[in-house]
């Protein structure tokens, strides 16, 4: 996509109309009983006391990692996505920049974020901040969507999908994250791991396929290809019965 295309603005509006939507996905989509946000949660250890999730969106993987005695404060932009937060839990909310975090030097004990690596840029303005809030020996735990790992019948579900599209999902940076171990290490973040998973989102219903066409950010896509990409995921499951669409997500894990 262009350099000069307006992330920003395109970003604000797609969450005001649309918050909650990535929740709705990521929230149905297994890999046996897991969803990406159990997955996500799983890295961090049960002895943190203060973790920050950057990008929470709706905060569903804030509530994830809620329990008793441990304070979890979700970030994000979106005033939108943060009102439906609230009205799904207690947990503290900040409408904040991941690139200015009103948070106390090593005042974390760990920082999550399910999919801001992907949205916040430049990704060495977060990282830098997430090194600056956590504490020495503190968990940055984040993941993306990503490439593979992918089934020959995904490929063939994706493709078909992709071709009714005449394009694919786009993000302000790159899903294949090859220079974030540098970036990482710039700011004194040693990665620990990076898993790969697949998910698979069953499309039961004609709504559904609205849900997955809502829920990616397609900027070019003209409306009459998102209803062609919708229709067609429609008449599949009238003609064929319920079909599952891969979500492939990479886990990265890192430590101050």
């Amino acid at each position: 996509m262009n350099d000069a295309f307006d992330w920003a603005t395109y970003l604000s509006i797609f969450h005001a109309d649309r918050a909650g939507v990535a929740e709705d996905i990521l929230s149905r989509a297994f890999a046996g009983p897991s969803t990406p946000y159990r997955w996500l949660a799983r890295a961090v250890s049960r002895r943190a006391e203060v973790i920050l999730d950057v990008g929470c969106g709706a905060g569903a993987m804030s509530r994830e990692l809620a329990r008793g005695g441990r304070t979890v404060v979700g970030v994000d932009l979106s005033f939108a996505e943060l009102e439906l937060a609230a009205s799904r839990s207690g947990t503290p909310w900040l409408c904040a920049d991941g690139r200015r975090l009103p948070i106390a030097d090593e005042s974390c004990d760990a920082v999550t974020s399910s999919m801001g690596v992907v949205v916040i840029r430049p990704v060495e303005k977060l990282f830098a901040e997430v090194a600056r809030v956590l504490k020495p020996g503190g968990v940055f735990a984040f993941m993306a969507p990503t490439i593979r790992p992918l089934a020959p019948r995904d490929l063939h579900t994706l493709g078909r999908i992709a071709m009714h599209l005449h394009g694919v999902p786009q993000f302000p940076g790159p899903t294949e994250v090859t220079g974030y171990v540098p970036a990482l290490s710039a700011v004194g973040l040693r990665k620990v791991e990076d898993r790969r998973e697949r998910y698979r989102f069953t499309v039961m219903s004609a709504e559904d396929a609205r849900l997955v066409i809502a829920a990616l950010y397609l900027p070019m896509v003209s409306a009459a290809r998102l209803q062609a990409a919708i229709d067609w995921m429609s008449a599949r499951v009238e003609r064929s019965g319920p079909f599952t669409v891969a979500i492939p997500m990479r886990r990265f894990v890192a430590v101050k």
